[in-house]
C-alpha cells in the first residue's frame, strides 16, 4: 500500500492498575454531565488501558501511545458522554501511575477537544506528554477551541491529532489550517485506502504545515516501513512508527546465520539436556562477552538478588537451570550488535514473559507453570528475531511441551495467555475482554500487570546497559 500511495505523491511539490477503577464514581460524579442535558449510562468500569508501543527510525521504543478501551463507541458519543469518559480515563491513567514509563519515553494520552478546560491535564508532565485530539461530533471545532489549544501550547503543552477524522462535520474548513499549524504531531493511519483517505492530506501538508512532524499507524510489514523512511521528502517527517512490521519475518539468506545467536541456543540446549557444569562453562569462554552480558542481565537491580553472580556455578547454584534458561533467552537478543530493532524486540519479549508469568500467578499457576509462561513470553518474537519459521528458531531447545503448543499450534494452558498479550499489544478490545474472562481475570489486575511489566522490561534494558 505505502508504494502506491508515495507513487501517487511523486513530483507533487517539494519536501512535503490496581487502582484503576476504584476512583472511577468520584471522576464520574465530578463531571458536569446534568448540563450537557444527556442522560448517560456509563459502565461500571473503563475496562482495559492498551498501549500501542511507537518506535523511531532505528526501530527503538521511543513512546506509547495510550487508550482506554470501553462498551460505549466513542466516535458515536454525544459531547456530554466524551466529558464523562475523557474524565474517567484521565483519572484511570493517573491512579494506574503511568508516569513510570516515562522517564525516557514519551507518552500520547487520548483526549477529546471538549476536554481542553479541564484542570486535570495539568497532572501530566508537559514535557512527556503529546494530547491527541479527538473531535466530539456535536461540538465542532470554533475560536474558542483553538485559543484553549494556544493556552496550553503557553504552558509547554503539545498536541497531536488524525486529520482524517476532522472533517467538515466538526471542523469547518475556515478554521482548519488555525487547528493544523497548532498541531505538533499529526497522525497517518496507513490501515485505510491510501488513494481516499492518505494521498489528499499527504499532498497537502507537506507543504502546508513544515513545522509538523507525522507519526505513521498501522504499518504492516518491514518492506511497508522501508519504503516509509526512504522516500525523499516525506521520509523526513515521519519520527513515529506503530504496527506489525516490527514483527514481520524476513527470509534470510543461507549462511548468514548469526555465530553469536548460534552459540547461545547451543548453550540452551546443553541446559536443557542436563549438561555439566563444566560443558556449559566451556562454551561461555569461546566468547566471554556473552557470559559478560548474561551476568549483567542476571545482576540488575530490578532481579533483587540478595548478592551478585559472578560466574556460571554460581547461576546455577543460586538460580537453578529453569531460572538460567529463562536469563539465557535475553541473550539471543543481544548477542549481536545492539540494533535498535534487535533491543525493540527483546523488550517486547520481556514484557510479554513478565505479564504472562505475572497472570499466571494471579490465576493461581505453581511457580513451574509460571517460570514457563515467562519462557512462552521470551521465545514468542524468536522467528521475527532469527528470521526463520518459529519452528526452525525452536528447533534446537528442546521446550517444555506446554510452552512448543502455545508458540507453535497456539493451543495448550499457556495459549490464552500469550493470546491476551498480543491482544493487548494489537489492541484488540473484545479479544481482549473475552481472554480476561476466560482465565477469570479482573480487568483492574490485568491493567496493574500490564504496567507494572511495561516498567519492569524498561528496567531490565536500562540496568543492565
Amino acid at each position: 500500500m505505502f508504494k502506491s500511495l508515495f507513487g501517487s505523491l511523486t513530483g507533487k511539490g517539494q519536501a512535503q492498575e490496581a487502582k484503576e477503577s476504584r476512583e472511577v464514581k468520584t471522576a464520574a460524579a465530578s463531571t458536569p454531565a446534568a448540563e450537557s442535558g444527556d442522560n448517560i449510562v456509563l459502565p461500571h468500569t473503563l475496562g482495559f488501558v492498551t498501549h500501542q508501543p511507537l518506535h523511531d527510525l532505528q526501530q527503538r521504543v521511543v513512546a506509547y501511545e495510550f487508550m482506554v478501551r470501553d462498551t460505549v463507541k466513542r466516535r458515536e458519543s454525544s459531547a456530554g458522554q466524551w466529558l464523562q469518559f475523557d474524565r474517567l480515563m484521565i483519572s484511570t491513567l493517573i491512579n494506574m501511575d503511568v508516569f513510570r514509563l516515562l522517564n525516557s519515553r514519551r507518552a500520547l494520552v487520548h483526549v477529546s477537544t471538549l476536554s481542553l478546560q479541564d484542570a486535570s491535564l495539568e497532572a501530566f508532565p508537559s514535557d512527556r506528554v503529546y494530547f491527541v485530539l479527538n473531535p466530539a461530533i456535536d461540538d465542532p471545532v470554533s475560536n474558542s477551541t483553538i485559543a484553549l489549544i494556544d493556552q496550553h501550547r503557553a504552558q509547554g503543552r503539545r498536541f497531536a491529532l488524525e486529520p482524517s477524522l476532522f472533517d467538515r462535520r466538526v471542523l469547518p474548513e475556515a478554521l482548519q489550517d488555525e487547528l493544523f499549524s497548532r498541531i505538533d504531531l499529526l497522525i497517518l493511519d496507513f490501515s485505510g485506502a491510501a488513494d481516499e483517505v492518505l494521498a489528499p492530506f499527504m499532498d497537502q501538508m507537506l507543504a502546508r504545515y513544515p513545522a509538523a512532524r507525522w507519526y505513521a499507524r498501522n504499518i504492516s510489514s518491514s518492506e511497508d516501513f522501508d519504503v516509509c523512511v526512504k522516500t525523499p521528502g516525506a521520509a523526513k517527517r515521519f519520527v513515529l512508527f506503530q504496527g506489525a512490521f516490527l514483527t514481520a519475518v524476513r527470509s534470510q539468506s543461507a549462511g548468514k546465520a548469526d555465530a553469536s545467536q548460534m552459540r547461545v541456543l547451543e548453550i540452551m540446549r546443553l541446559l536443557r539436556a542436563g549438561a555439566e557444569t563444566q560443558e556449559i562453562d566451556a562454551q561461555f569462554k569461546l566468547d566471554s562477552v556473552l557470559l559478560f552480558k548474561l551476568l549483567r542481565f542476571i545482576n540488575s537491580p530490578a532481579n533483587g538478588l540478595s548478592r551478585k553472580v559472578m560466574s556460571i556455578e554460581e547461576s546455577l547454584l543460586l538460580l537453578g537451570r529453569e531460572s538460567l534458561f529463562k536469563w539465557l533467552t535475553l541473550l539471543l537478543f543481544t548477542s549481536r550488535k545492539d540494533d535498535g530493532r534487535s533491543v525493540a524486540l527483546l523488550e517486547r519479549s520481556l514484557f510479554r514473559a513478565r505479564f504472562m508469568e505475572t497472570l499466571g500467578k494471579l490465576g493461581g499457576n505453581n511457580r513451574l507453570e509460571c517460570e514457563h509462561l515467562f519462557l512462552s513470553g521470551m521465545f514468542s518474537l524468536l522467528d521475527a528475531l532469527m528470521h526463520v519459521e518459529m519452528a526452525s528458531a525452536l528447533s534446537p531447545l528442546d521446550l517444555p511441551p506446554t510452552v512448543a503448543d502455545a508458540l507453535l499450534n497456539q493451543r495448550g494452558m499457556f495459549a490464552p495467555y500469550l493470546a491476551l498479550a498480543i491482544s493487548a499489544e494489537q489492541d484488540n478490545a473484545d479479544r481482549i475482554v473475552a481472554l480476561a474472562e476466560l482465565l477469570k481475570l479482573e480487568p483492574a489486575d490485568v491493567n496493574k500487570a500490564h504496567i507494572d511489566a511495561m516498567v519492569w522490561a524498561q528496567e531490565i534494558l536500562v540496568q543492565s546497559e
